[in-house]
């Protein structure tokens, strides 16, 4: 059933890649979220997604990318440019082989994000690509060898991925994330952006964005804002008067010594009785 819905999810990634929407550049001015589609991922397909970020409150855009690239910097380039934009401290949220593309970021954009998500991102490469012109992306090439611990240089790095991806192990993930893993209940890389039980998990993940910082600060208590006058009755420091007060706490303490006697007398009783046997 998994695997069918996995197929589903494919399917329309790839006839959204060719709506006329995709070729829109994305306006990242007032974005602090923004979504780098997978291999052949239209802009719609991630609506979904889009949607329940934008209930947590944040400003989420969805990145478009070239359908027919001549190079892979061109491809780059043309992420890098979109990414400029956006506020600085934005979050990268990269599916699939977006992930991949977030690795050869540019300085400059890449000095713009502070947090990089990646969902399914195959950072040993994959086997779908070996026979294609993207042979950079196949398993275990020299380019993923080279490339996938660029993902160091982000503040903040946390790779997710389904549960049966077996080209991120959990001991790797737990390694090579920061020490943050997660692993999403329904299995397949397209959908990790579209089952609800995956989003719900991506949600409580995320929590809500943080309030902002422009708020006025609250106003101060008057009643704390200068301190009180306090009158302190210095003759009780004169001489006069602490010899009697002196005098009065002897005379207070003076009981506390008879009970001493007392028990001496006490103990010296049972020796008096020794010497009558």
């Amino acid at each position: 059933m998994f695997r069918f819905l996995e197929y589903l999810e494919r399917f329309w990634a790839y006839l959204s890649f060719y709506f006329p929407g995709h070729s829109e550049v994305e306006d990242c001015r007032t974005k602090n979220i923004l979504i780098v589609p997978g291999h052949q991922a239209g802009k719609s397909f991630y609506k979904r997604l889009k949607a329940n970020l934008d209930n947590l409150g944040f400003r989420v855009g969805v990145l478009s990318t070239i359908r027919n690239p001549n190079s892979l910097e061109e491809s780059v380039l043309y992420l890098a440019k979109q990414i400029l934009t956006a506020p600085d401290e934005v979050t990268l949220i990269a599916h699939n082989t977006g992930g991949l593309l977030a690795l050869i970021l540019p300085d400059e954009a890449r000095r713009k994000v502070k947090r990089l998500i990646t969902l399914g991102t195959p950072f040993h490469g994959s086997d779908a690509f070996s026979n294609t012109r993207m042979t950079y992306w196949a398993y275990e090439s020299d380019w993923v060898k080279q490339n996938y611990k660029n993902a160091l240089f982000f503040p903040l790095f946390q790779p997710l991925s389904a549960i049966e991806d077996f080209t991120f192990t959990p001991q790797e993930s737990t390694e090579f994330g920061q020490g943050r893993d997660l692993w999403f209940d329904i299995p397949g890389n397209y959908n990790l952006v579209r089952r609800n039980e995956n989003l719900r998990t991506l949600r409580e993940f995320l929590g809500t964005p943080k309030d902002p910082t422009n708020l006025q600060p609250p106003k101060a208590n008057l009643d704390f804002a200068a301190p009180k006058k306090i009158e302190v009755d210095f003759s009780k420091y004169e001489p006069s008067v602490y010899k009697k007060s002196q005098s009065k706490l002897a005379k207070k303490k003076a009981p506390v010594g008879k009970p001493k006697a007392k028990t001496a007398k006490k103990k010296s009783k049972p020796a008096k009785k020794k010497r009558k046997f």
